[in-house]
This record gives structure tokens, sequence and C-alpha cells, in this order.
């Protein structure tokens, strides 16, 4: 096992069972640190690096964490300065400083912080045998936290073998036996990057290479110089390919013309040019996922001979169905994975079955039911790792909180979500609920509704004037509500955030079909009624 030595305070050994966070840029140091976890019988909690200090202390707290890995020098700021104190190690690249560290003059880590070099030079290597079982818990993926604190989905070493061997097996055969070019951009806690990034990579039968992008920003510049055989992304890639297609001289003539000849020559054109210029000109297969896609977008793309395969997937079931090579049907997510069954509730809610599902939610503050399998596991102090008995799964199926249909020939069609949740274009999920919250009592408002599903940024729509600003003017309202709404996002994290904004006329009300009996807003109907506003406050599209 490896053991942190040489600070006192980081002077531990980390055991079978013993919970590991991560949180970082994409790095082959971040690859290691995931696999060195699951080697020594460990259990890796990945971080997003966008979210806020307070969700990370959170979810660090909840997971019992007794290590954390740091690779971004703004967050191991942030977390000393809201004092963590349980062990780091910081894998950035450049050394961090540390304004908050008082102990040393001018030190650049804190007290319980090590640096990567120091922290291998006192490492201790031991070329033994992995002390883990398949049915051993390997990694907690953390959920958004939709319905109140983020949920832990529990996976074990087995269910990461069934994925990555699923996702090692979907491209063409031809594909997956030449040599393996894969760019990892999506942040690596992202449950399919994870898959397609640390564990299918051993079941791919060829020699891969592999390159790390730590700011996805940048991907579109990147990917030409990459250049990848396998390629999977959020939505907002191909919205903003799109985009670029239909701006262009041959991309406004395509879609000006008629069916014919002439239109299947330029498509036929924007389809070497495109891929050329994206740097997916040897890609087998591009599939798209983490977040609901328009039918019409993939339709675009087909048009000049561009096939993008969607997939459907969640934190507790990383990978469920996925359009396959030369077997794509636009309008669905797909067939079923190998060995996965699906059925549809008599409410319409899919059901899951399957090698993918995780058994449970993690919970450290319910020791009612220990982790089967996990008998040595632990905290270091024989206590055993705990997973929450209140579960969306019952009797082996999954209620996944989404809508949807089977097709006569086995194929999904999503018909909406049942939770209350914000799936944008780059597949980050947000909890509507809670910006809200902060929104209303910020402002004094009487509703406050955000939107963002699908869609590149959220925008807030507000009904009522601010109960503290009856007597001031309409521009003193917009200057003190800016104000106020600049203040929540400091508290949120990127995709949270609100960028734009309005006060709607009027008021919501039951009798207007805009609330239920229990005063909750009928988000589908009151987005259906002021749809014009909306379309017309993303009229713009932003990053």
């Amino acid at each position: 096992y490896r053991h942190v030595t040489g600070v006192q305070t980081c002077a531990l050994p980390i055991w079978p069972g013993d919970r590991v966070a991560v949180v970082g840029y994409n790095s082959s140091r971040y690859f290691v640190i995931d696999v060195a976890i699951g080697l020594v019988g460990a259990v890796s909690v990945p971080l997003y690096y966008s979210s806020p200090a307070g969700e990370l202390m959170e979810i660090i707290e909840d997971s019992g964490a007794r290590l954390l890995f740091v690779g971004v020098p703004e967050i191991l700021e942030k977390l000393t300065a809201a004092g963590l104190r349980i062990p780091m190690i910081s894998f950035c690249r450049a050394m961090p400083q540390i304004s908050s560290c008082r102990a040393i003059p001018q030190c650049a880590l804190p007290e319980n912080c090590q640096d990567w070099q120091e922290f291998l030079a006192g490492s201790e290597a031991a070329h033994r045998k992995s002390p883990v079982r398949f049915e051993d818990t390997a990694t907690l993926r953390y959920t958004s936290g939709t319905t109140g604190r983020p949920k832990g989905a529990v996976f074990d070493h087995a269910n990461l073998r069934s994925m990555a061997e699923s996702l090692a097996s979907l491209p063409p055969w031809q594909a997956r036996t030449a040599p393996i070019t894969y760019l990892s951009f999506l942040p690596m806690n992202h449950v399919v990057e994870g898959i397609l990034a640390s564990y299918a990579i051993y079941y791919a039968p060829a020699s891969i290479d592999i390159y790390y992008l730590e700011d996805f920003r940048e991907l579109q510049n990147v990917l030409p110089e990459i250049r990848p055989t396998v390629f999977f992304s959020v939505p907002r890639f191909y919205e903003k390919v799109w985009e670029s297609v239909s701006q262009s001289i041959i991309g406004r003539q395509f879609l000006r013309s008629r069916d014919g000849f002439r239109k299947r020559l330029l498509g036929r054109i924007l389809c070497r040019a495109v891929k050329r210029k994206a740097g997916l000109d040897r890609c087998a297969q591009m599939i798209v996922g983490s977040a609901p896609v328009s039918a019409e977008l993939l339709q675009n793309f087909r048009s000049i001979g561009i096939e993008v395969h969607n997939a459907y997937g969640l934190t507790e079931a990383p990978l469920i169905t996925l359009n396959r090579h030369r077997a794509n049907r636009i309008g669905t997510v797909g067939e079923p994975l190998p060995d996965t069954q699906i059925r549809i509730a008599e409410d319409g809610e899919i059901l899951v079955k399957g090698p993918q599902v995780m058994r449970g939610y993690f919970s450290e503050w319910d020791h009612r039911t220990a982790m089967p399998g996990d008998a040595k596991a632990g905290d270091g102090n024989g206590n055993s790792s705990p997973i929450d008995d209140i579960s969306p799964i019952e009797d082996g199926w999954l209620h996944t909180g989404d809508y949807g249909s089977l097709t006569d020939d086995n194929y999904l069609v999503l018909n909406g979500r049942k939770k209350e949740v914000i799936i944008n274009s780059y597949g980050k999920n947000i909890n509507p609920v809670k910006i809200e919250l902060m929104l209303r009592e910020a402002t004094g408002t009487d509703h406050v509704m955000v939107i963002g599903d699908n869609r590149p940024y959220c925008i807030a729509l507000f009904w009522g004037r601010p109960n503290s600003d009856r007597s001031a003017t309409a521009e003193e309202v917009k200057t003190a509500v800016e104000e106020r709404i600049r203040k929540i996002n400091r508290k949120l994290s990127h995709p949270e955030q609100i960028k734009k904004w309005a006060f709607l006329p009027g008021s919501l009300s039951i009798e207007g079909g805009d609330l239920t009996a229990n005063l909750k807003i009928k988000r589908a109907a009151v987005a259906e009624k002021h749809r014009d506003v909306i379309e017309a406050m993303y009229g713009r599209m932003e990053n």
C-alpha cells in the first residue's frame, strides 16, 4: 500500500474500504491516483472542480473521506480557508500559494497538505497482490442533490468491469482493434468520462494514446490536433459545430437548396469539411449524452452524412442505452446495453436492471445497513461503511425518475423527467429549487422560476415587485436586483449562475394554471405561456 509520510498530520495508512476524495483537472496524475486508489482496495470519491467549496466540504464530510487529492490551486486555497482538516495531497502542476496559511511565514502549502513530489518520495511502493474482490466497493459518484443533500451512488468493481467491457466493445470492430486515440476533456469525475478514460482502456484490444485537456473550453482548438478515433461529448459541443455549419457560406447554400443533386453534393463537401475542421475525420463513432439533445440537431448532421449516436444514462446507472453503429434511430436513445433489462412502470417511469446499476446510496449518517461484501472495509477504526437503505432500487429494478416508452424493436424513447432537475447542454445537473429559494429570499419577490434545461446557461423569471422596494423606481429596483443576483452567483457553481433575468407583469396563481394546489410552479405550463420571452432571452447563445 502507499502510506503518506513526512508530515505528521498526513501520516496515515490507507486501508481497503477507506474513502479517498479526488478533485482536479484531467491529467495523467489524476489517472494514476484513481487507479492506485482501486488497487489498494480503497474507495474513490471524485468531485467536480467547478463545485463551490461548501458543496465540496459537504460531500467530503458525507463520504467520510480520510484523504483528499487536490489538483486545482484555487480549490486548495478555498478548502483551506474553509477549514478542511483532513490530510491533503496537492497534485497541482504549479505550486499553489495559500494566503490563509499563517503557521509558517510565506509557506506554499498548509500544514495538513503535501506536495506531489514529496508525497511520492515518502511513499512505500509494495509489489503485492491487490486485496480487491469484484463485490468490493470501488467508487462513490455523487448526484447533484436535486432533492436535498447530494447522494453518493455506490459502485463495486463488478459494476466498473461490466461498464468498461461494454464501452470497449461498442465501437465497430475495425475501430476498436486498430490503434486508438482518445481525448479526455469532460471532468474525470463524470461517470461516463471516468469509465472511458480510467477503466475501459484496460479492455480495449488495441494500443491506446490518451490525451488530457484541462480546460474544455479549448476543445475545438485541440481536437484537430488530436483527431480522436473515439469521441463522446455533451450536446453543447454538437450545437456549436452546427451553428458554425449554418453560418458558413456553403452551409447557408446547403440549407437553402432543395433536395436534389446540388444539395447532395453540398452535403458531401460539408461532411468532409466539418469532420476535418472539428478534428473528427478519424472518428469511428460520435456519441452524445449526459443531457437531452434535440432530434432536429441529430437530423441536421445526418443530412450532411454525419451520424451522431444518442445515449442515455444517469448517475445511478451511467450508461443504459446507446444507438449503435449502423443502427442509429434518431428520436430514441438507443437499445439496452448487454445484460440490461428495461421495463416501463404503470405510470410511465423507466425501470432498469443490469450490471451498471448502483448498489444503493451511501450515507455516513445512516449506519443501519453495512455495505455487502465490505466486512473488512471501514474508516481505519473498525467502523464498517454504511449504505443507505432508502434507495430507488426495488427487487433489483432501478426507478430512474424518467418517463419513457419502448418501441416494438426495443429502442428507448424518453418522454420527460419526474424529478425537478435541470440538465444544461453541457450535461451538468442543476437543482432549480435551491437557486429559486436563494433568489426569492434575496430579492423579496413573490415567485422565481429558473430555466436552463438543455440550454447553455440559466435564466430567471421573477413575478412580484420586491417587498423592500415598493416605493423605488424601476431603475432602482433593477439595480438592486442585479446586485443581489451578483451576490447569489458568487455562492453558486458556474453552471448554476444566472446569466439573464426578467420581471414579468402580473402574478402566478392556481386559478391561472400557473401553480399547483400546494403552490408549486407548474414549470411546463409557465414556460409555454412565456415562451416568447424565454426564447428572446436565449436569442444570442453564450458559452
